[in-house]
């Protein structure tokens, strides 16, 4: 296979430097998901994490044990008579065990689409990411926190990137039976199925949520607050003491 003498330990990401750099070397060749090497417990770049067809695939041994452990996938578009390679997508190995444990794939723009990652090691992503291809903002979250295989919380985003509801799967079933809704990032109530029905049993408000706003009762009253020495204004039936020096 032919050797990638051009790339360096620099080009990782900086997640792929928290497990530590070896000498690592690439390679372009794998152009398909097809595994032509001659031993075939070399991993491959998996072709179900992102679109693998006609694109330039770089590996990086980072334990030096002859294995890949990270892939990057370049595609190379014509722009006005000049060629422009960019990265679609990155795997990552964290543990060298042949299985993908990060991923994610970018758009021209090098913005991430979506990502997704596998915590425990157990080659079933934990957390996916999904983010808006207009703005670059996140706007779904996926996570798997009893680490059971399947997503139990959903977390929705607006357009600026700002939560508004975070649904929750307590029995497990592969529906929500709890629902915090937000506003600016602040929590206001949560909705709760407690009979598994599908339907809401029950609304709980956030208590401070929603700040109190007292009305005066009265102008005066009013003016009095903003002057804090007595009713303001010189209408009838109004008077104003200067402060004594």
């Amino acid at each position: 296979m032919l050797n990638r003498v051009n790339l360096t330990c620099g080009l990782l990401a900086g997640a792929v430097a928290l497990v530590g750099l070896g000498a690592c070397h690439g390679k372009k060749d794998d152009t398909t998901p097809k595994n032509d090497s001659l031993d075939a417990s070399i991993p491959k770049v998996d072709p179900t994490l992102c679109e693998t067809t006609g694109k330039n695939v770089v590996t990086y041994d980072l334990n030096k044990d002859g294995k890949p452990d990270v892939w990057r996938l370049y595609k190379t578009e014509d722009d006005g008579g000049t060629k422009i390679e960019f990265m679609t997508c990155k795997q990552i190995d964290f543990d060298h065990d042949g299985r993908k444990d990060w991923v994610v794939a970018y758009n021209r723009k090098g913005q991430p689409l979506f990502e997704k990652a596998d915590f425990d090691y157990d080659g079933k992503f934990d957390v996916s990411r999904v983010y808006d291809t207009k703005t670059g903002t996140l706007a779904e979250v996926e996570r798997d926190t009893d680490f059971d295989g399947k997503f139990d919380v959903k977390e929705i985003y607006d357009s600026a990137g700002v939560l508004q509801s975070i649904q929750r799967d307590r029995n497990n079933d592969g529906k929500p039976d709890v629902w915090e809704q937000y506003k600016d990032g602040v929590l206001l109530a949560i909705l709760y199925d407690d009979d598994f029905d599908g339907k809401v049993d029950r609304k709980e408000e956030i208590p401070g949520s929603h700040p109190k706003i007292v009305m005066p009762s009265s102008l005066d009253g009013a003016t009095s607050d903003l002057n804090g020495n007595g009713a303001a204004g010189s209408g009838a039936g109004s008077s104003s003491t200067a402060p004594k020096k």
